[in-house]
Formats: C-alpha cells, sequence, structure tokens
C-alpha cells in the first residue's frame, strides 16, 4: 500500500474524513512507520502554530472599544427611522391590503349593521291563502257549483275570439 498524503494527514487531524477512510488511515498509521512520523510531525507543526497564533493574539486597546460600540450605539435606528422604514411601501402596501380584506370579509362589528327584517307570523300567509283560494272559481273554498254555470255570449270583440264565457253562480 502506497504511503498517505500530507493532505489525507491534515484532514485525519481535523477529524474531515468520512469514517471509512478514517479506519483506512487510522489501520494504515498501525502498520507504516513513515506514515506515523508524517504524522507527528503534521500534530507538532499544528500544535506549533496554535501556539504562535496565541501569541500574536492581541487586545484592543480599551480606547479604541470605547469609540467602536459609540458607533454602534449611534447607528441604531431611532423610533421615528422605525417607523419611517414601517410605512415604507414595501410594508405599507401589504399592510393596507391586509386592513381592507378584514374590514370586507371581517366581523359584522366592522361593517355598519342594517336593520333587522320585519317578521310576518306564518298565520298571515295561512289567512292569505284562505282569501285567494275563496276567489278561484273550482277552489275548494269557493262555493261555486260547476253544474250552475251558465253560457253568455258577449257582442264583443272578445266572444270571437273566445268563443264562449262562462261566468258562476256563487248564490243557487
Amino acid at each position: 500500500m502506497q504511503h498517505l498524503s500530507t493532505t489525507d494527514l491534515i484532514d485525519y487531524i481535523n477529524n474531515q474524513l468520512r469514517p471509512e477512510d478514517d479506519a483506512l488511515v487510522h489501520a494504515h498509521l498501525d502498520d507504516c512507520a513513515p506514515c506515523r512520523d508524517g504524522y507527528s510531525t503534521e500534530i507538532a507543526l499544528t500544535e506549533m502554530l496554535r501556539n504562535q497564533a496565541k501569541v500574536e493574539e492581541r487586545e484592543l486597546p480599551p480606547m479604541l472599544k470605547a469609540e467602536i460600540w459609540a458607533k454602534i450605539r449611534a447607528e441604531q435606528p431611532t423610533a421615528i427611522q422605525r417607523l419611517r422604514a414601517f410605512l415604507r411601501p414595501a410594508y405599507a402596501l401589504p399592510v393596507a391590503a391586509v386592513v381592507l380584506l378584514l374590514a370586507f370579509f371581517g366581523p359584522g362589528y366592522l361593517r355598519p349593521q342594517s336593520p333587522p327584517a320585519p317578521s310576518i307570523d306564518a298565520a298571515y300567509y295561512l289567512q292569505d291563502h284562505a282569501a285567494m283560494n275563496s276567489t278561484v272559481p273550482f277552489g275548494d273554498h269557493s262555493g261555486a257549483d260547476p253544474g250552475a254555470l251558465e253560457e253568455t255570449a258577449l257582442n264583443t270583440d272578445e266572444s270571437a275570439v273566445n268563443g264562449v264565457f262562462y261566468t258562476a253562480n256563487a248564490n243557487p
């Protein structure tokens, strides 16, 4: 088997290999002395770079930190600026559309109420039906006798069109 590359060793150290590849590299390091030496060299180099970065890491001066925080606080929007940003058309148009839809389709208290329709008692309809039924010549309650109908002829244009007219005698 060929030796591991520096890239493979660095990926193995930083746990960036797939589990299968990680197992192969681990098995190879157990069997191959030159690759173990390369692994040790890479570990030492990584630790040396980390220690150097810690040594060179510096803290910002307190005055510089204060200036940075002051600029950050100064750039935060005020309440008026937030309100203006909210009223921009990108926000105002959808909000207005929702308000209009709620006003149109919303509950009844958002719309003016019309007075309730007057209610009519069912007895009214029964009386009206009885009155109408009594005027029909052959109705149930008309009192007309179909045998008492007499034939009359009129000397008008209607008699020529319709022929014979019948009248009901309600009082026999």
